[in-house]
């Protein structure tokens, strides 16, 4: 091998961990989000996780989840269909607290886009 150049194998392996790196930063952690609620107040935001809860109340047009990405649990608002407990989900919505009590936000949700 030429001084300089990487074999195919170096380059794979690069490759592999660029683009895991990429998909970390795609996602915010929900730990973040529920830390810092003031920071990502009424930003878009996209989380990753597992759906670990379902909740379809009668006479409404919402659904809730609970979606957790291993960092914490967060609760997501849709007007979509709701997923299977149990299911990898990605989420993009918009963070909302259900009040602010001298700078402190209780109840942090994501509103789904859909």
């Amino acid at each position: 091998m030429k001084k300089g150049s990487i074999s195919l194998r170096t380059a794979l392996a690069l490759a592999v961990c660029l683009v895991l790196a990429a998909c970390n930063l795609m996602f915010a952690k929900i730990s973040d989000i529920q830390a810092h609620p003031d920071k990502y107040q009424n930003k878009s935001v996209t989380v990753h996780g597992k759906v670990t809860s379902v909740t379809k109340l009668p006479f409404m047009e919402e659904g809730f989840y609970t979606l957790s990405d291993g960092t914490g649990e967060i609760t997501v608002v849709t007007r979509g269909s709701l997923p299977s407990e149990g299911a990898e989900k990605t989420v993009t919505g918009t963070v909302e607290s259900a009040v602010t009590i001298m700078g402190r936000s209780f109840g942090v949700t994501i509103e789904e886009k859909n």
